[in-house]
């Protein structure tokens, strides 16, 4: 007789037993979520025209600063939320009041970067379509460009060590950048 093994995931959602059953679940899991944010990014790169255009613009005029502005903000936001969380760790470690708020506030430097990174995400995506095109001689659509940029980086990202430690970093860098250049320079004319 075999065990039951009761879990928080749905048995319809989940296969229990079959190895090849939970691969396959993950890989099909993983092309979903691959193609949802595809069509994230394009929905917000044609709805929110300006601001897209506007992060594109500033990391075509100068990719390096934006990648260095980037990684620093995501390191300093890391670092704030990680003392943050530390601090909440510590009030429930001795059970004591010391400093409320703090596991609130580590919420809120971990999400804000991410926001931000989403803001700028597909300006940054359609920064990497522009640089497809101009290699197939630039006869490629606005929309194509996104869609081509943003499938094109997503699977770069994926490749092991040099996606995960190089393009990953390297795209979440210039999109926390360009997102925080599209709040910024709010007034500034798109182009």
């Amino acid at each position: 007789m075999k065990e039951v093994i009761w879990s928080g995931a749905s048995p319809v959602l989940m296969p229990r037993e079959d190895p090849a059953g939970k691969i396959v679940f993950i890989i099909a899991l993983t092309i979903v979520v691959l193609v949802c944010f595809v069509a994230l990014v394009t929905f917000m790169s044609a709805v929110l025209r300006g601001p897209a255009e506007r992060a594109r613009q500033a990391i075509a005029d100068a990719p390096i600063r934006m990648l260095l502005i980037g990684i620093v903000g995501y390191v300093l936001f890391a670092a704030i939320a990680a003392w943050m969380y530390s601090l909440a760790f510590v009030e429930r470690l001795l059970e004591t009041d010391i400093v409320p708020g703090f596991l609130a506030a580590g919420v809120v430097f971990t999400i804000v970067p991410l926001l931000l990174s989403l803001l700028g995400a597909p300006g940054a995506f359609g920064y990497v379509g522009d640089r497809i095109a101009a290699l197939h001689g630039g006869d490629v659509s606005g929309l194509k460009r996104t869609v081509l940029g943003t499938m094109l980086s997503l699977l770069a990202a994926f490749f092991p060590v040099v996606g995960w430690f190089v393009v990953l970093p390297a795209l979440l860098g210039m999109s926390l950048a360009a997102g925080a250049v599209t709040i910024f320079r709010r007034g500034r004319p798109p182009g």
